[in-house]
């Protein structure tokens, strides 16, 4: 036997020592299993699939296989195991599909144009924890749509167009922890949708949800909350949404991620429900008899009331997590500014048996571990779990970036939104690499230099909405490989340079609607896999196909609304295109502004021979 190297002692002694730390950690008593550098594969694979044993677990991989049905695997097998079959060619599930495969503890079903799941799809599929159904057509979730899932914890169904979810699709999953269901087409959600689950995480960011009732919804959500994303919903602010404003100031106030903004009435539309008054949203009732109206218990102030300290997600990886803890900027030793609830102490059955394979709950810290460096002015919160910071510069009289002083370590979400900044340079995010979120929008900016982003490897979300930004460059975007989501609506966007989205391949949502545009050029989306485009209340006349809309292979929501469109010849390519997408797809009318007599008629119910009299002629 070859004697090992100095590099792989080395490496195997760092194994064992974090494993040993999280073990003293969690306070697991059982044996530490030693680990190899590699492992070997101790069962089948399946042609043409490639496998691999990674930390103990079997993986299959069957990505990009020309897969139509799950009856094509064959092969059993007997230890747990994770399978991979992303990109393929499944449009149903059929009962049964997956007996044979009930040792699976991950399924990974996106990208496969899904359109149904039959009754008892996932029969056998006992020991699943987690299932991914990402970016798929699938539009309803039955009561029976995931029978046989008691054990899963982590569902993602991002990126469909779920239009209906019935009030016992989730009532089977107990253990549900994490509820993925962004960029989908949820009008509303039943009542008592989520009484038999304890969710840590939900998101239900770009949907069509206008309000969130609290008997038999709120309700059932919150004792276990660590995170909520309701962002990019048409919320409607009259008094129905004072029932989510006020569980809103109930919940742990680091829960909640990113902004809740009013589409309707027209005075609060932009604006965020949290600013707003209860007395304003319902003028006719005070804020006590608006909460009674709806059934909303009273808040009290008493520690009886307060929010217990929330247990770490259940997800395989190993967190240490406690509430996040807010400080201002000071030129000395930061202290708390805000100082967090005292949670009702747990019983001593819950402190010592907080749940089944649930490590025992962090204590609740009120102080950081580490010294918090935060800009002055700005309101900085410390996620315990991470030692990530969300660094809240809102609304701060900012006239330049480089003002933002001293600079944060490891932040990771930066709000600079409704200051005075009026252009971007390449220096401003040098020490801002950790970004994962940067909100620019509401301010004055015109100018963005080319590479003012290229600091930020790792932003996913950037808003640069309500601006004076009149041209998109590619230089603009250099170092976004990174970026998910981008906002530029309500600028003054006149000009698209050719391919100037090229630099994103991961961009899937673009937000492009209350501009000056009247043409797109050539390229513009090549490079992107767009999922979720809006262009909405622009001067589109036509779109062309041939260069443009031929390159939205991912696309699963588009909005063009409000455009004046010619119908004309002109039109006739583009009419087809949107003829060839799922109609869920297009969202709400296409409406022509030209000829006269096509004024107002949607673009999709008007005749070829209509649109162009010379096609009949040519016929």
């Amino acid at each position: 036997m070859m004697k090992p190297s100095v590099a792989e002692v080395l490496h195997r002694g760092r194994m064992l020592w974090i494993i040993l730390l999280s073990t003293i950690a969690l306070g697991w008593t059982t044996p530490i299993p030693l680990i190899e550098d590699s492992e070997e594969i101790d069962e089948p694979c399946f042609d043409p699939c490639y496998c691999e044993v990674k930390e103990s677990l079997f993986h299959i991989h069957c990505d990009s296989k020309g897969f139509t049905n799950i009856s094509q695997i064959t092969e059993f097998w007997s230890r747990p195991f994770k399978l991979y079959l992303q990109r393929n060619s499944m449009r149903k599930l059929y009962t049964n599909s997956f007996l044979h495969l009930n040792n699976a503890v991950s399924i990974n079903l996106g990208n496969n144009a899904l359109q149904d799941i039959q009754m008892g799809a996932f029969n056998g599929l006992k020991i699943l924890k987690r299932l991914y159904l990402h970016e798929n057509k699938l539009d309803v979730f039955r009561n029976d749509t995931f029978l046989g899932l008691e054990s899963l914890e982590y569902l993602q169904a991002d990126y469909n167009v779920i239009k209906r979810i019935e009030s016992g699709a989730f009532r089977n999953l107990s253990k549900l922890r994490v509820l993925i269901l962004n960029d989908n087409l949820i009008p509303m959600l039943p009542t008592n949708l989520f009484k038999a689950v304890s969710l840590t995480h939900l998101d239900l960011r770009g949907n069509r949800l206008k309000v969130l009732f609290y008997r038999g919804m709120l309700d059932h959500i919150g004792r276990s909350l660590m995170e909520l994303q309701l962002e990019e919903n048409p919320w409607n602010c009259t008094c129905d949404i004072v029932q989510l404003k006020s569980w809103l100031e109930r919940i742990p106030y680091t829960a909640l991620v990113g902004d809740i903004t009013c589409e309707t009435p027209f005075h609060f539309h932009g604006k965020d429900l949290r600013e707003i008054r209860k007395t304003e949203l319902c003028p006719l009732l005070s804020d006590s008899e608006v909460e009674a109206s709806l059934g909303i218990p009273h808040l009290s102030s008493s520690k009886e009331n307060a929010w217990p300290t929330k247990p770490s997600s259940m997800l395989s990886s190993v967190h240490f997590t406690a509430s996040s803890v807010e400080y201002k900027s000071s030129n000395k030793q930061p202290k708390p500014t805000k100082q967090p609830r005292t949670p009702r102490p747990p019983s001593t059955s819950q402190a010592l048996y907080p749940g089944p394979n649930q490590p025992p709950v962090a204590p609740y810290q009120t102080r950081p571990p580490i010294p918090i460096i935060c800009p002055t002015g700005c309101t900085c919160n410390l996620h315990i779990n991470d030692l990530g910071l969300t660094v809240n510069c809102k609304e701060r009289g900012f006239n330049n970036i480089s003002e933002l002083l001293p600079r944060p370590l490891n932040a990771k979400k930066l709000y600079l939104s409704s200051n005075l900044i009026q252009k971007i340079y390449r220096s401003d995010f040098w020490n801002f690499s950790s970004l994962d979120l940067l909100h620019l929008g509401n301010n004055r900016i015109s100018y963005v230099q080319d590479g003012a982003f290229i600091n930020l490897p790792n932003l996913k979300s950037l808003f640069l909405n309500g601006n004076d930004i009149e041209r998109l460059t590619p230089g603009m975007f250099r170092g976004l490989q990174s970026l998910h989501y981008l906002y530029f609506e309500f600028n003054v966007i006149r000009e698209i340079q050719p391919a100037a989205f090229s630099l994103m391949p991961n961009l899937k949502l673009l937000f492009l609607n209350n501009n000056l545009l009247r043409t797109l050029p050539t390229d513009a989306f090549a490079g992107t896999s767009l999922a979720r485009l809006n262009l909405r209340k622009n001067y589109f006349l036509y779109l062309p196909v041939a260069g443009v809309l031929e390159h939205l292979n991912a696309i699963v929501q588009i909005d063009l609304n409000e455009n004046p469109w010619d119908c004309t010849c002109d039109l006739v390519p583009f009419k087809q295109w949107i003829e060839t997408i799922s109609s869920v797809s297009v969202v709400g009318e296409v409406l022509c502004g030209s000829p006269e007599n096509l004024t107002h008629r949607d673009v999709r119910s008007v005749e070829l021979e209509a649109l162009c009299p010379e096609l009949l002629r040519a016929a």
